[in-house]
């Protein structure tokens, strides 16, 4: 009979396990490149994850600073492009690392734990929460986008295996 817990296993948890990467030299190249596909997939996942975790981080700090200075909710809004655009949480371009796939899976759920701080309807009713709740949410979303970008550097260590072997493989050849 087969454990529950091993069938609700998340992926990211499969390729951050470690064995994940073990007896590389038993696999056959077309596997080790299934394998670092499927490690690219997610990580663009994370990647996507981190980058809506940001953006809403970046937007909940304009909301306190506007608070804070005075204004509306209007100016708020009208400053959404260069909110965004500025990309204060991101980090620089010399930390960053081009993904080769582009968008997430349109089928991405990101119903498990604190993904739900990217998907409530907090910016839709920004200008109802409490500063105490501001804060919190900001607080929140620090910590995730912290949390997320451990598991996108995790991540891109086993990527990188799998691309040192695939590397290894193409030079003996």
């Amino acid at each position: 009979m087969t454990n529950k817990n091993e069938d609700s296993k998340r992926r990211i948890d499969e390729i951050l396990s470690g064995s994940y990467t073990e007896n590389l030299d038993t696999k056959s190249e077309k596997e080790i490149r299934e394998l670092r596909d499927t490690a690219r997939e997610i990580e663009t996942e994370m990647s996507y994850l981190r980058r809506l975790a940001q953006s809403r981080l970046d937007i909940f700090k304009a909301e306190q600073n506007r608070r804070e200075k005075g204004g509306t909710l209007g100016d708020l809004i009208a400053m959404l492009p260069s909110i965004l655009a500025s990309g204060e949480t991101r980090s620089s371009s010399t930390n960053s690392r081009l993904s080769s796939i582009l968008a997430p899976s349109p089928n991405i759920d990101f119903n498990r734990g604190m993904e739900t701080l990217v998907s409530d309807d907090s910016l839709a009713n920004l200008d109802q929460l409490e500063d105490d709740e501001l804060i919190q949410n900001i607080d929140d979303l620090k910590e995730f986008e912290k949390e997320v970008s451990q598991k996108r550097k995790d991540l891109h260590k086993v990527i990188d295996a799998l691309e040192g072997e695939i590397a290894k493989r193409t030079t003996k050849k």
